[in-house]
């Protein structure tokens, strides 16, 4: 068999870029409303953070799409490239497959997400959480003492927790939107 043709994808990256405006959207309100951050602020922190997990997300699918199986490979290239699975032997499995892959995808973004908006906010020097205990009150030190929790733990869990948040939403609104491709743009008309 002779050399293949390069092939440009270009439904896959219109639909990527679709994918990291609406993400970027969405988290820029989480952001936004969860962190008490401005209009700018957040849109910028949502796309650059955005841009870093696609940007390190196709480069680790382009160096592990080479070492997996070629039947996944197939399914792999026919989906991007038709927007449908292949008949063979894995297509059964792939509705886990690509349950895992989903999970641990979210899981990995979220990780991603998480130590680039510090990294960002830390070199703009807008990283808020607290690092020196301030004087507190008996109130505080008996409620504090109670819960076990510090005031740079309850600062550095809120401030993870709303990463979690926008990141939850971007893949909700993503998987929505590849339903919508799936069955609605793909019906017969």
């Amino acid at each position: 068999m002779g050399e293949l043709e390069p092939v440009l994808p270009l439904k896959a990256v219109i639909f990527q870029i679709m994918f990291l405006l609406v993400a970027t959207a969405l988290e820029a309100m989480v952001l936004r409303q969860k962190l008490l951050l401005g209009y700018k602020q957040s849109v910028r922190y949502a796309a650059a953070i955005n841009l870093l997990t696609v940007v390190v997300g196709w480069f680790a699918f382009l160096a592990i799409e080479p070492l997996i199986d070629a039947r996944l490979q197939a399914q792999v290239i026919s989906y991007v490239l038709f927007d449908h699975l292949i008949n063979n032997t894995l297509k059964p499995q792939m509705g886990w497959i690509i349950l895992v892959a989903g999970l641990v995808a979210f899981f990995m973004t979220l990780i991603l997400k998480l130590k680039g908006l510090e990294l960002i906010m830390r070199a703009l020097g807008t990283w808020s959480v607290p690092s020196q205990p301030r004087d507190l009150s008996r109130q505080e030190r008996y409620s504090r003492s109670r819960t076990g929790t510090t005031q740079h733990q309850q600062a550095a869990s809120q401030f993870a927790i709303a990463v979690l948040q926008a990141n939850a939403l971007s893949f909700s609104a993503i998987f929505l939107l590849l339903v919508m491709r799936s069955y609605i743009l793909r019906s017969p008309a």
